[in-house]
C-alpha cells in the first residue's frame, strides 16, 4: 500500500504513508477471532510484530488525542474528520525525550484543571511526565499496553488484528484503515461488522479504566 493514491472526501489526492491522515474503523472485545478468520480467508497475515506502549489518558470529552510513548518516544495523533462512523486521524508530532513543557501543555491540560503553572521552556524526561499521570490530582492517566498485532494487506487497505494486555487485562482488537473511506466501508460489511461502535484506542482505554462510562451504564449495578 505504500505510495498508493486515492481521493479523500475533500476531493484532494492524498499519499498513503505515515504522515498522511486516515480513516480508521477499531472495534475492541474478547472473542473476535470470527471476524479475524474471515480476514485470513481475505489475505495471508503480512507481519506478526510485539510492543509496549503507554497511553496517556485525559479527561477530554471528545477523546480527540491519542497520545502514547512507543520506543521510548512521545506520538500524538489528532481525530481531525469523523464521517459514516469511521475516524480520520491526523499524525501530529513526535518527541524525543526530554521534550519541553511547551510543546505538550495542550496534551498535560487536555480536558482538565491545568497544573501549576510553569515555565514553558522546562524538559520534561519520560519518568517526568509519567510522575504527572501518577498525581492524585488525576490530569493524566496512564495504561500500559503490550499489543501483538497481526497485520494484513487488503484491496485499498490495511487490517490488523490485535492481541491485547491492557494494564494485564486481555482484550482484542480488529482494525481496518485507509485514505479511502469507502474502502474501509466495503470491508467493514464483509466482516459483518456494521453494528459494531467504532472506538478509538483513548476511548475504549478510557473505558477499561473507569475514566469514562460504558455504554448503557445504567444497566450495571
Amino acid at each position: 500500500m505504500e505510495g498508493s493514491k486515492s481521493s479523500g472526501f475533500d476531493g484532494t489526492q492524498q499519499t498513503m504513508d505515515n504522515g498522511e491522515p486516515r480513516f480508521e474503523f477499531r472495534v475492541f472485545g474478547t472473542s473476535l477471532g470470527m471476524a479475524e478468520q474471515c480476514i485470513r480467508d481475505i489475505a495471508p497475515c503480512d507481519s506478526i510484530t510485539e510492543s509496549r506502549e503507554i497511553y496517556l489518558l485525559g479527561h477530554s470529552i471528545d477523546y480527540d488525542k491519542n497520545v502514547k510513548i512507543r520506543r521510548g518516544r512521545l506520538e500524538l495523533k489528532r481525530l481531525i474528520e469523523s464521517h459514516q462512523g469511521l475516524q480520520r486521524w491526523q499524525p501530529a508530532g513526535q518527541w524525543e525525550f526530554p521534550v519541553s513543557f511547551d510543546a505538550i501543555e495542550d496534551i498535560i491540560n487536555s480536558g482538565c484543571t491545568p497544573i501549576p503553572s510553569r515555565d514553558l521552556t522546562t524538559m520534561l524526561s519520560k519518568d517526568d511526565l509519567l510522575n504527572l499521570a501518577a498525581q492524585p490530582a488525576g490530569h493524566l492517566q496512564r495504561a500500559d499496553v503490550f499489543k501483538r498485532r497481526f497485520r494484513y494487506t487488503l484491496p485499498a487497505c490495511r487490517a490488523e488484528f490485535v492481541q491485547l494486555r491492557v494494564n494485564g487485562a486481555a482484550i482484542e482488537s480488529i482494525a481496518i484503515e485507509s485514505v479511502d473511506a469507502q474502502a474501509i466501508l466495503e470491508v467493514q460489511s464483509s466482516l459483518r461488522l456494521e453494528d459494531f461502535e467504532n472506538q478509538s484506542y483513548p476511548l475504549a482505554l478510557s473505558r477499561i479504566l473507569g475514566i469514562k462510562p460504558l455504554p448503557r451504564e445504567e444497566d450495571y449495578g
